[in-house]
């Protein structure tokens, strides 16, 4: 049998507190238990896979796994220091002797340390508690952060200063004074509770403590057993006194814990579509499979139709006829394959040519701007008015050749393309008051140049715009050697992309600006393979950063004799 225990804790301090409860009811029983130790992210995925058959868990997680799982409770335990096991967990605010806390608005002034965020009585009843008084902990609680075990840490530090608040469960400051960790009279409990018959200071309302439940497979005979076994244990038994607790008693009445569980915003108040979906994978991938074989068989029995009338039609005239419709057909579909190919060249012409000319009309103003009576700078800011209309000249004259010319190689220093790019990008870069963080190491390749700085000004356009509205836009860039490949980072801050946005990204038409065309990563896409390498994008959404990722590798060990790609061949 598996038991599934709850636990922020380390294996052993799970083992040496429920082994030997579980010895007692395995001789009893003639059963041997494996205790397994798991955090709550490892809980539930046991659970999913049904490898679990029992749970010791709080009351919030047993109750949380009852609908998706069928897990019922069948035990409540009764702590040492309580007396009735419907309120025998509850949150307490600490903080140092000469700290004045009148009220939960003034925790937002502190520096607030908690276990984790899942942890049931060291964070989440106090975060329910904190919902109640119109405070989100995340982001109303400035300093708020989570430092792990053991508990006693976040005593220390609020000794020592580093913190001046610790959200614990209730019962560690007394447990800590007992032993002689903490002295008295240092820390202190606020904001208390009144409770009759609880031997520990809470600043919350109390809950049941941990329940032993069993999943809905459990053999219910096996678990009369173990109920009985659990029952007989009394808390003069060594089993109790290392296990820390009283007793088991009968489940307890946990309507206050489903009124945390809406506070908190979690099921059944809220719809778990994570699990919706791993439930309905097996079903989409069935009835794929089953739309495909149906598909095939279509297939086949076309395939044989057309077979058959083949072999049956003897007609010349017939004949004649197939084959000038199949003729006409042909005509027609590559008539519409040149119409496509046409529009879509024709559309990323009119994109690409509002890159330059979006230059000229930045480097103008910026002329306009730094106008003195001396005009000492105008000569500097019209020269690069000019490179900005021959490089429109250049786009032009290219896209004209595009299906017959082959691209123009050299040797191509990538450090100083990327610095060149920020230069011609100076003003748009000023528009948003940001500084490319760069990390380049000398590289050099074979390349198109002008292409491949047309692949740059593209991407970090792009994350420019993506950063429009961030109040500190991050912006870096990074060149590296990698198994001969030069591989180019540039990633941002900015809002970033959906999956499905994402991956559709090198699709054409596919845009999320409003007077986008959505052609430009297609033209990055396909300049990267021309030159025989790879782009792809990663969103990065996490605790520490968030924003888009782009990263292209070229080959570095590559000669001119050996590219005979042309732009033709790249986009037919």
């Amino acid at each position: 049998m598996r038991v599934g225990i709850l636990s922020f804790a380390t294996p052993e301090v799970v083992f040496q507190r429920w082994k030997p409860t579980f010895d007692r009811v395995g001789s009893e029983i003639d059963q041997r238990f494996t205790l397994l130790a798991l955090t709550p992210v490892e809980l539930q995925e046991q659970v999913a896979q049904q490898k679990l058959d029992f749970i010791i868990s709080n009351a919030l997680t047993s109750v949380t796994l009852k609908k998706d799982y069928g897990a019922s409770s069948l035990l409540t335990l009764l702590p040492l220091h309580s007396v009735e096991p419907d309120g025998a967990v509850g949150s307490a605010i600490i903080t140092r002797a000469d700290i004045a806390i009148d009220q939960l608005d003034d925790l937002t002034q502190f520096a607030v340390v908690s276990s984790d965020p899942k942890a049931f009585g060291g964070f989440q009843i106090m975060a329910g508690e904190l919902a109640l008084a119109g405070i989100n902990p995340f982001s109303d609680l400035k300093d708020l952060s989570f430092v792990g075990f053991p508990q006693n840490k976040l005593l220390d530090l609020v000794v020592s200063g580093e913190a001046d608040v610790a959200i614990l469960p209730s019962c560690v400051l007394e447990s800590a004074i007992n032993s002689g960790h903490i002295a008295a009279g240092k820390l202190k409990v606020v904001l208390q509770h009144d409770h009759q018959n609880y031997d520990c200071l809470a600043s919350s309302e109390l809950y049941p403590s941990y329940a032993f439940s069993k999943l809905g497979y459990t053999d219910h005979k096996l678990a009369t057993q173990i109920v009985r076994a659990l029952l007989s244990i009394d808390k003069n038994d060594k089993e109790a006194q290392l296990g820390r607790y009283q007793y088991w008693s009968a489940p307890v009445n946990d309507s206050h814990v489903f009124g945390l569980l809406k506070t908190l915003n979690k099921w059944p108040f809220v719809t778990n579509w994570a699990f919706l979906l791993k439930g309905a994978i097996p079903w989409v991938i069935g009835s794929f499979i089953f739309l495909l074989l149906g598909y095939l068989h279509h297939l086949r029995v076309k395939r044989l139709v057309v077979l058959r009338t083949h072999a049956l039609s003897a007609e010349i005239e017939l004949h004649q006829l197939t084959q000038k419709s199949l003729y006409e057909q042909q005509k027609q579909f590559y008539k519409a394959q040149r119409i496509l190919l046409t529009g879509e060249m024709a559309s990323g012409i009119a994109h690409e040519l509002n890159q330059p000319l979006a230059g000229i009309r930045y480097l103008t103003q910026g002329c306009l701007y730094r106008l003195t009576p001396e005009q000492g700078e105008l000569d500097t800011a019209l020269n690069k008015v000019i490179q900005q209309v021959d490089r429109a000249q250049s786009t032009i004259k290219r896209f004209r050749q595009f299906c017959q010319q082959p691209s123009v190689y050299e040797t191509c220093d990538l450090v100083m393309l990327i610095n060149e790019t920020l230069n011609l990008m100076s003003p748009e870069l000023k528009r948003v008051q940001i500084t490319a963080l760069l990390t380049l190491t000398e590289v050099s390749t074979v390349a198109d140049i002008s292409l491949l700085q047309q692949v740059l000004v593209n991407l970090i356009r792009n994350s420019l715009d993506a950063m429009e509205n961030r109040p500190t836009p991050a912006l870096s860039i990074t060149l590296s050697e990698h198994n001969q490949q030069a591989i180019i980072s540039i990633q941002d801050n900015g809002i970033g992309l959906s999956e499905v946005a994402l991956s559709r990204l090198f699709f054409p038409f596919e845009t999320s600006k409003q007077n986008g065309l959505g052609l430009g990563m297609v033209i990055c896409k396909r300049i990267i393979e021309e030159h025989r390498g790879n782009i792809f994008a990663t969103f990065l959404n996490d605790d520490n950063t968030q924003g888009l990722n782009i990263t292209f590798s070229l080959p570095i060990n590559i000669h001119n004799a050996t590219i005979e790609t042309s732009r033709k061949s790249a986009h037919v």
